[in-house]
């Protein structure tokens, strides 16, 4: 699994939930498939998807 898988999945997860995805669900979900810098990588890309598409429009404090 790359940055952009864990990007997608997080970004689905949130899309269904209206939530961050909490740590404990990342790590049942991510445990072994990902290296930590492809982890990494891949929720530093969906931070900048919140800054952009959901803080950005005032819908999150």
């Amino acid at each position: 699994m790359d940055k952009n898988q864990v990007f997608q999945e997080m970004k689905k997860y949130y899309g269904q939930t209206g939530k961050v995805m909490d740590p404990h669900v990342f790590q049942s979900q991510f445990s072994g498939a990902v290296s930590a810098q492809e982890a990494t990588l891949g929720i530093l890309m969906f931070d900048q998807y919140l800054d952009s598409e959901v803080r950005g429009s005032g819908s999150i404090s």
